[in-house]
Parts: C-alpha cells; structure tokens; sequence
C-alpha cells in the first residue's frame, strides 16, 4: 500500500499546486491553439493511450522505442540503436535481456495502417561463436525499424485488446500514417549518436490523395568502436481515393513500402587485431523488406443492419544477408565432424591456421488478409470477421564456400530455411458492443470471442488444427454527474478481463536437428598420417510436437473524472501468463564404444589405425539438449495513473502527470533439470535432478513523471520540462528448491526423491545449497532526472527548430550495498532539429 500511496500523494500535489496558485485556470475560447504533447488516455473501456502527431513531434524522437517515453511510468532513455529495441509493456524491467522470457515482447503487436508488422519467420542469425552481428529471433518487432516522421496518431491498448486483434499476448500498437496534404516536408536532426534526414510531399484533390516519403538514418553509438554502427533507409508511397454511389460510399487506399538497414560492422583495429596485425573477424549486415498493401470499404449511406465492410490486405518480402568472415589461430590442428546423419564416422582434421568465410541468407515471407463486416441493430453493435496469416521463409540458411569451411565453423550442420513448411494462422471473430442509459447511469461494453488455429505445421504437432478460444470483454459505467464547487464532475468507472494467444514461431516449431559426437577412438601420435579420431554421431530431434500457443489472463480495472479542466484517470491491472515459451533442457541416453589404443603397435602402421580387432568397452552416459517448451511464466500486476491540469491561463502552462508502479515476477512453470557440475571417478556425474522451482526473479519499480508545457502561440513557442522519478527499483532472485522432487538414472528411469538420499554419497550432490540469505531484496533508491524539450516556429509556421537535452539536471544520490557505496553518474544526452514545410 506504501506504493499507493506516493502515487495519491503525486497526484494530489499537482491538484494542489494547481488550485493554490491563486491564478485564474480558465482559458478563453479561440485564444489559445493547444497543442497537446503528451499521451491522452482514451476515456473508453480498457487502458489505452493516444499519442497524437504534436505530442511525437515534440519528444523528436529518432525511433519509435522514443516514444514509448509517454505511456504510463515511461522515462526518457538515450537512444541505443547498436543492439535491437523492443517492447516490454506494463513490466518492472524495461529492458528484454532473457530470451526465456521474451514472449511479452514477442507477443506485443504491431499495426500500421490495419496491417501487422510479421516476425515469426526471422530465423536470421549468426552461430553463438561469432564475436559480430545481433540477433533477435523470437524476441518480436525490432522498433528501430519503425520511422516516426510519416505517423499521424498512435493508440497503445495496454489494457483488454478487442477480439478483431489476435496473435498477441501483452498489448497492441496501432500506428496510424499521414494522409493526404499538398505541402513539402522536411526534417534534419542531429544528436550525440546520429543523424537523421527526412523529407516528403503530399498531394490532395477532391476525393484522391498521394504521399511519398523518405527517411535515412545514421547512427554510431561510439565512433571509435566500427562494429556499433547502424543505418536505415526507410521510403514509403501512398495513395488512396473515395467515391459515392446510390447507396454506398466506397474507398480504397494502399501502399508501399521499404525499410532497409545496414549493420556494417567491420573488424576494429583495437579490438580485433591477431597474430602479425591480422584482423580476426569482420561482419557485414544488409536488411531489405518490401511491403505492399491495400484496403477497401464499403459503408451504407442508409441507417441500415448492414453498416460497413472493409478487407484489408498484405504482402511483406524480406532479404537478410549476412555475410561474415573470420581468422582462427587456435595452435594446433583439431579434429572436427560434419555428418548429418546418426552412425559411426572419422573427424575431419582442422589445421591449427584458417580462413572462413559464411553467408546467412534468410527471406521471410508474410501474407495477411483481413476482412471486416460491421452491422447495428437498436443499441447494439455487431463485428463479424475473419483473419489469414501465413508465414514462409524462402532463405538458404547458412551459406559456406567449402565444406572444411564447414566443419571449422564449430560443425554447424544447419538445414536450409527453404525446406521448413509455411505456417497459417486462421481467425474468425464475433464482438457486441452498445451503450445503454439506465437513469442518469450509462454503461458501455464490447464483449466478444476470438476463435484461432494454426494450420500447416504438420500432423504430428498437437498445436495442429487445434481451436484456441479467446473471449474478452469490457465494461465502462458513467455516472451521474455532481456538482462540486460549482463545476460539473464526470466520473466513471470501467474493467475488462480476457484470454490472449500468441502462436510459436517458425524458429519453435522447426528446430534444426542436434548432433552429439562421442569420440571413440583418439590416435593422436606426433605424425599426422597416422592419426584418427573415429565418433559416434549422434543425432536429436529437439522438436517439441506438444508445444503449445503462449496464453495471457490479463484483467483491470479503473476510473477517470473531469473536473473544471482536471483530468484523472487510474488503473490496476494483473496479467498471469503460465505458458510463455522458453528454451529447456532433455536428457538422453547414449551408447557408444571406447577402444583400447594400447594394443596398437605404430611400428606396423603405414596409414591410420583399422578399428578391425581393436578391443573396446561400452559407456553410457547422458547427453542434454535444448527444446522450446511452454515453461515461462509472468506474472505482472500494477498501478497507472494520469492527472492533467488545466491550462493556466498567466502563464500559459499546462501540468501532466503520470507514473506506474509494476511488480513483474518472472519464474519457470513447469520442472527443469539440473546437473551438479562435478566427476564420480573421472566420468560425467550420472543422474539429472528435477527441481519444481528452478529459476525466478522479482521486478519492481515505481515511476512518476511530472511535466509542465508552456506554449505561447503569439512567438509559436513551445518549451516544457519534465521530471521523471524512479522513487525506488528493486529485484529479486527468487528462491530455487535445494531438493529435486525425483532423479533420472543413465537408462532415463525417472526416480522420485527420498530424503533419505541425502545421506547417500553419489545422490547427496543433487542437493543445492540454501541460498535463502543470498537472495535478498535489492533496492535502488530514488533518483530524478529533469529533460527539456524546446521548439520555435518561424516564418508563418514554414520552418521550426527543436532542440532537447535528457538530463539536463539529475539527483542521483550515492547509495549503501553490502557496506559498500555505489556511486551513479549521469551525463545529460542532447540535439537539434530543423523542420521546413513548404
């Protein structure tokens, strides 16, 4: 409740600060032309924030992840545009760091103009032994992609999604672009890390309208370091037209467009120099999606059942080519294998010394088709509709110019992206909605069910054809209104509770198979034409045919009121997703031989050693592999408010402010396995425990954010600053079990714990440490950051110069842990634009 209550006392204290002033609040009618430069909450029945083209141009944002700054607890952040930005709604950690627990972010969906950003046939990365390059597989929508200079509107739903929205588990992004026009726009920005340029024309007459865009962004993280450059080309055209008919109005509108990137990230001298002043690896990124989409709509011009139809469509190509090429200098020769089928082969000797070079060509492939009936009958609301998504990936994989090449690269023996199957994703949805006056009361609500399968993965996988209900549904009540101190007070309040489902990705579904190599026979003499390593390979289909689609329970409620230019709006909200997707470990057991080499007599030897009559004995051990499984679970809850004041009319400022306070609990749901990292007479420990609880951390924070806008429209002048608060952050590693609730044996039989096993001198490893007093509760206190943000227009509203500096004051106190003190710095982060309109 502690946390509660600092949120009331915010929020009281901007009330306060607003009535005491002893200045008159009211603005008179047609002398002021506000412009609003935060997020609006929507007034409606779930959490939604609206973000209009004043409040994103005012933050002068270089990504979309900039203007995740407005929402609810949001802080302002230096851009980081080396490493992929995501999303990470409602959560105590902004940051996505742990892929086993991505799916909030995978799960998050992006729409621009009704048509969704497609990720879940990435497959493009580089081996886990490559130094370069980034990779974001199953982690969702990378929003460095995202221009914001073409965006009109944006709508978060942070709350309950309406069913016409599926393939999500934490939130919706409805990106809404510029339409129409006939002027010039231009844009160059500059800040510590990179530069932007933008420019375009619209152009409208009548009934029709076109718009052309382009966008290039440079950024250098550190210019010293080449491996953290990072660039975009985005271009966009647009066109749309309307006409009447005897009873219909009818549209179309559609587009194109190109998102490029180049991570150009080239071996630095500093950093990569090897032997003789060689360097030891270099990268090199291209990324090119093309987009093509249109729209049409039908709306009766009768109060008729039949309202409107609208069917939306979508096709998304994109190349991404890595090319990589690295130094090895390991010292000495190694052997190495490249089979691809299960069996018993000789290594490949590798020399001490080589070149190699890869290419990781992937083209992932989206088609969306959506079609849209709305229809009334009395109060009531009715959308009907149904949805297609199919995902493909048309790349070569891994790409090696020889087959030694191969084998050097840590025996990568990965398929091609091509022969994995096409995924669809089939959708029907059915939603109520109406308002109804009960007296002074008045209710609205939206109720409805979202029925999805997904089709094509393939008969043995039970995800197959299975239905996945999703029902949803929200309640908002207005009450009467009151009369408090001679003003009208409006309040209301609203709720809403609802399944949402995200499918596994084409990476999930498809994994590459997994060799194990056992070595046999090790000959290794001085002379190299005698030498023979023989293994067993050992191949693993780590495919998880019972996994399942990542499901969220998320509910809240809330209220909101207006009085006499206030505004407040607060919410508390849970989500509880138990199946989120992770990767875990199983275990197999493998037999292989091990030959006695004591009998060889090098003497005799012309070549490599025959296995013929070699003596051997049989082992047994247990080998680990890693399968995606719905074992993740996160668990979030918090509060979110938002207060604005009227505009003080003396000085033409206006108050906003918001903040959050989230609790996030990230732990596994299903049991996992460990191994005790020691040796029982030089072999490999032989049993695996199963622990309940395994892996967890707690998250906390809370944010407050206050910012006062002064706009005076006679100079075209807009400055405001804001003071964002993170009151404290706090974690947690949440106790892990110190006995296994059962042990498997080398023969896979799975044994269920006894406690009298801790006595016994093999098992007793299998029981952890109590780290109880290791886990504590870790605070970091308060600290405030103050950002300014300034903006001119000149010239009849022609040009405008911007400029911001994030952290342009700070109170970061130093703090106390473990008897040792913790000193934070802080160093301010600014830059400039120009905007011409033409």
């Amino acid at each position: 409740m502690r946390y509660l209550t600092a949120i009331i006392a915010s929020m009281l204290s901007v009330s306060l600060y607003a009535q005491n002033s002893q200045i008159d609040t009211t603005v008179s009618g047609g002398e002021i032309h506000e412009a609003v430069v935060t997020a609006v909450e929507s007034k409606g029945v779930t959490a939604t924030s609206k973000i209009g083209k004043d409040a994103i141009s005012h933050i002068q944002p270089t990504s979309f992840a900039d203007i995740l700054e407005l929402l609810p607890g949001g802080r302002a952040k230096d851009p980081s545009l080396s490493g992929p930005n995501l999303i990470n709604l409602r959560s105590a950690n902004s940051y996505v760091s742990n892929s086993d627990y991505a799916t909030g972010a995978l799960g998050t969906k992006f729409m621009i103009d009704g048509r969704p950003i497609g990720n879940n046939a990435n497959l493009q990365s580089l081996p886990a032994w490559s130094n370069l390059g980034s990779s974001y597989v199953n982690y969702g929508t990378d929003m460095r992609e995202i221009s914001t200079d073409d965006i009109e509107s944006v709508e978060i739903v942070r709350g309950i999604a309406g069913v016409e929205y599926g393939d999500l588990t934490s939130g919706l992004v409805k990106i809404s672009r510029r339409k129409g026009g006939n002027d010039i726009r231009a844009r160059f920005k500059s800040d510590m890390q990179s530069k932007l340029f933008y420019v375009s024309k619209g152009f409208e007459k009548n009934s029709l309208y076109f718009n052309a865009s382009a966008n290039y962004l440079n950024s250098q993280a550190d210019p010293r370091n080449t491996r953290q450059n990072w660039k975009r080309l985005t271009g966009s055209l647009r066109s749309g037209y309307s006409w009447k008919g005897e009873r219909f109005l009818k549209s179309i509108n559609g587009n194109l467009d190109y998102t490029g990137s180049f991570d150009n990230q080239k071996s630095d001298d500093d950093l990569d120099e090897g032997l003789g002043g060689t360097p030891v690896e270099t990268y090199k990124s291209n990324y090119n999606k093309f987009s093509l989409g249109a729209d049409f709509s039908l709306k009766t011009r009768e109060e008729t059942f039949f309202r409107n139809w609208t069917t939306t469509m979508s096709m998304t190509y994109e190349k991404d080519l890595i090319n990589r090429w690295k130094y090895y200098f390991s010292g000495a020769d190694s052997p190495m294998s490249t089979s691809t089928e299960a069996g018993e082969y000789d290594a490949v000797i590798i020399p001490a010394n080589y070149e190699s070079r890869i290419k990781v060509d992937g083209k992932p492939f989206y088609f969306y088709l959506n079609s849209v009936a709305n229809f009334r009958w009395r109060i009531h609301k009715i959308k009907a509709g149904f949805e297609w998504n199919m995902d493909k990936n048309f790349g070569k994989g891994s790409i090696y110019e020889s087959d030694i090449e191969a084998v050097a690269s840590q025996a990568d023996r990965s398929r091609k992206y091509s022969d994995i199957p096409a995924t669809h994703q089939l959708s029907l949805f059915l939603e109520e909605s109406g308002n109804k006056e009960f007296g002074e009361f008045t209710a609205k609500w939206s109720a409805g069910l979202r029925a999805e399968t997904m089709a094509g993965a393939g008969k043995e996988y039970d995800i197959n054809f299975k239905p996945m209900l999703d029902p949803r549904a929200n309640l908002r009540v207005d009450f009467p209104y009151a009369q408090l101190k001679g003003n009208l007070l409006k309040y209301g309040v609203f709720g809403g509770i609802g399944y949402h489902t995200k499918f596994p990705t084409m990476d999930q579904l498809y994994p590459d198979p997994v060799y194990k190599d056992f070595v046999q026979l090790n000959y290794w003499p001085v002379e190299t034409n005698l030498r023979r390593i023989n293994l067993l390979v050992y191949k693993l289909d780590p495919t998880n045919y019972s996994l399942g689609a990542a499901r969220n329970l998320k509910w809240e409620i809330g209220a909101d009121a207006e009085w006499n230019g206030f505004s407040l709006s607060i919410n508390y909200f849970r989500e509880d997703m138990k199946s989120g997707f992770r990767y875990a470990y199983e275990y197999d057991s493998v037999v292989y031989k091990k030959y006695d080499t004591s009998s060889i007599d090098k003497s005799t030897l012309t070549g490599p050693p025959t296995t013929e009559g070699l003596s051997y004995s049989l082992d047994t051990t247990l080998t680990a592999y890693s399968y995606t499984e719905n074992g993740s679970r996160t668990l979030k809850e918090g509060i979110e408010f938002t207060l604005t004041s009227p505009r003080i009319k003396a000085i033409n400022t206006k108050i906003t402010a918001n903040g959050a306070w989230f609790r996030t609990r990230y732990m596994n749901s299903i049991p996992e396995y460990y191994v005790p990292s020691v040796m029982i007479e030089g072999n490999a420990y032989p049993y695996v425990g199963v622990y309940e609880n395994n892996d967890g951390t707690l998250y906390e924070v809370l944010n407050t954010n206050v910012m006062l806008d002064t706009q005076i429209p006679s100079l075209g002048l807009i400055f405001s600053s804001s003071f964002q608060c993170q009151w404290f952050s706090g974690s947690q590693s949440m106790q892990q079990d110190t006995n296994p609730v059962a042990y498997i044996d080398k023969t896979l039989t799975t044994h269920e714990w006894d406690e009298s096993f801790s006595d016994d001198a093999v098992l007793h490893y299998l029981v952890r440490s109590d780290r109880s007093t290791l886990d504590e509760y870790m605070v970091v206190p308060f600290a405030m950051n103050v950002n300014l943000k300034v903006s001119k227009k000149l010239y009849h509203d022609k040009l405008s110069c911007a400029l911001f500096v994030n952290k342009i004051f700070d109170v970061t106190p130093n703090y106390k842990r473990n008897n040792a003190t913790v000193r934070r710095n802080v160093l301010p982060y600014f830059g400039m634009e120009l905007n011409f309109t033409i």
